[in-house]
């Protein structure tokens, strides 16, 4: 047992015969992420790689463009909260509290809007079954989803190389944890492909735009809104990788599958 997951006392319906049981479940904790010592937001998350959350949270919502811009931070595992010490406009942080709406995610997370961007579609070719083996061989790796069914999953890929791969039971979480580790490390994302394991909706495309990653491919749905933001950001979009297919939603003029 680790901190991840939780033992819990359950009664089971099974064959028409109702008996007590024991249940992994996933853990669950709430973030607070605040700066300058002003709360900005409560995440519920898996307690697990938190600091990368929050570091990926801010790039990918466009709070923070550059590390530079946090001179330091107090971190209460304790308390799961983070105090960022900022020197950012006053202006960005009023304009993501203004313009910020629910996702469709888990617990109270935001997504900002986006300003004016015109990138460029994924120049390079994509090796269609290497892709789907990867994607399969990526979703089975996950140990927690398999004694649970409880969390999401999201890595960042280069070469058909898995380089950052995080899980939680947002699937937004999941994608700011890898954004966030990336973002520690300097990595430049825009040759990266963007993995995940839920569905692709506007937010997650939204934070692939403020974080230049080119391209998206989920196992799951597509949502109309993502369509539309991936058309006007020039974001490849695909979904329902999975088995021997996957659909192309956007910018499959450009997309070369081999």
């Amino acid at each position: 047992m680790d901190d991840k997951q939780k033992l819990v006392e359950i009664r089971k319906f099974d064959t028409g015969k109702l008996n007590y049981h024991t249940d992994l479940v996933i853990r669950e904790c709430s973030l607070t992420i605040l700066l300058n010592g002003e709360r900005l937001i409560a995440i519920s998350a898996l307690p697990d790689n938190l600091m990368e959350l929050a570091w990926g949270f801010l790039f990918s919502e466009g709070l923070i463009l550059d590390k530079a811009e946090i001179s330091g931070y107090d971190f209460d595992e304790g308390n799961h909260l983070l105090d960022f010490q900022v020197t950012i406009p006053a202006t960005r942080i009023s304009r993501f509290r203004e313009t910020a709406e629910k996702t469709s995610g888990c617990g109270s997370a935001l997504s900002s809007t986006l300003a004016e961007n015109s990138g460029l579609w994924w120049k390079t070719s994509l090796k269609g079954e290497k892709i789907l083996t990867l994607m399969k061989e990526f979703i089975g790796s996950s140990e927690l989803f398999k004694s649970t069914g409880g969390v999401h999953l999201a890595g960042l890929v280069r070469d058909y190389q898995v380089l950052y791969k995080a899980e939680d039971l947002g699937r937004h979480n999941a994608v700011d944890k890898v954004i966030g580790r990336a973002f520690l490390k300097d990595d430049n994302l825009a040759d990266c492909i963007l993995l995940c394991s839920g569905r692709l909706s506007s937010e997650i495309v939204k934070k692939a735009v403020r974080t230049g990653i080119p391209l998206i491919i989920s196992k799951s749905a597509v949502t109309s809104g993502a369509i539309r933001l991936g058309w006007e950001y020039r974001i490849v979009l695909i979904g329902f990788a999975r088995g021997s297919r996957m659909n192309i939603y956007t910018g499959f003029q450009e997309l070369e599958i081999i």
